[in-house]
């Protein structure tokens, strides 16, 4: 099977945009107009997309309470002093063993 060539590609990614624009129907007014041409006659689409926020969606600032920083602060500090430890450790055991 011969690969896909780059336009190929981009006409593929474009069908899908198009394929997962037309899956919300409540984002899409559709006016379809006829154009008459000399050679045939061949309907036209026009699309306009509104933006629909979504109601889960929450831009709220995340609050914390200054035991609540405290503590995390506090397991991040523990969590860095026992990585250095172990890190000291390794290089000691190498310097012995090396």
């Amino acid at each position: 099977m011969p690969k896909r060539t780059k336009k190929e590609k981009i006409i593929a990614e474009y069908r899908r945009k198009l394929t997962g624009i037309s899956s919300r129907p409540e984002a899409i007014k559709s006016d379809t107009q006829r154009e008459v041409t000399q050679k045939n006659h061949s309907p036209s689409a026009t699309f306009t997309l509104t933006n629909i926020s979504s109601s889960h969606e929450r831009h709220d600032t995340i609050s914390l309470d200054p035991k609540e920083f405290l503590a995390i602060k506090k397991d991040l500090l523990t969590t860095l002093g026992i990585t250095i430890f172990i890190f000291i450790g390794q290089i000691a055991i190498w310097r012995m063993m090396g």
